[in-house]
């Protein structure tokens, strides 16, 4: 298929730093909300996650934080891509990174279509357990994302050794696709189309 990248629908425009999606998930009695990524003042902090022992194995992000910096400004830039930070009750909890298909190396193994976009999610290192917080926080911005009318479906691409993530998104409602070899990696593609609205499984 031949055609020209659409830029992502749903990027704000850059600086607007507004929330976007807000909803209160009775599962895990709290409030979840999703903004842009605020680089001055969010991104050290990503800086410490990515580069704890959970995530160095599967994030690949570890190293000097300038380094981590030049990604995400040019990320900010990037009309293809968008990293947004999500927060419990005004905590910061996560950070999603969502990306065209048609723009990234998926491209290569995948069906798309003009507006399909993938995602990469970090969770923060638990302070206090929370069961069904991830869940609920992985439903909660597909919530936000199918708001959009040009969302029609989502992939994600774990690592084959990933089982944590792969078990999460079986639980989100994903399916599995396919067994690729990508550049760095080899992966397990997953799909979901658009959900009812979350009703807090926790």
């Amino acid at each position: 298929m031949s055609q020209q990248n659409p830029p992502l629908f749903c990027k704000p425009a850059i600086g607007n730093h507004e929330t976007v999606h807000t909803e209160f998930v009775p599962g895990i009695n709290g409030t979840i909300s999703f903004k842009s990524l605020e680089l001055k003042t969010e991104l050290p902090i990503i800086h410490e996650w990515v580069n704890m022992d959970y995530t160095r194995a599967f994030w690949q992000l570890n190293g000097h934080y300038s380094q981590l910096f030049a990604i995400y400004q040019c990320m900010e830039l990037n009309p293809y891509s968008h990293s947004f930070t999500g927060f419990l009750n005004n905590e910061m909890i996560c950070q999603f990174d969502v990306y065209s298909v048609f723009a990234d190396e998926l491209k290569e193994h995948v069906e798309q279509e003009a507006n399909d976009c993938g995602f990469h999610l970090l969770m923060s290192p638990i302070k206090k357990a929370i069961p069904g917080l991830t869940v609920a926080v992985i439903k909660s911005f597909l919530n936000y994302y199918f708001s959009f009318p040009e969302a029609k479906r989502m992939y994600a691409e774990p690592d084959v050794n990933n089982s944590k993530s792969i078990d999460l998104l079986v639980r989100c409602g994903f399916e599995k696709v396919k067994v690729v070899d990508m550049s760095y990696k080899r992966a397990e593609v997953y799909i979901t189309s658009p959900l009812p609205l979350s009703k807090g499984e926790g």
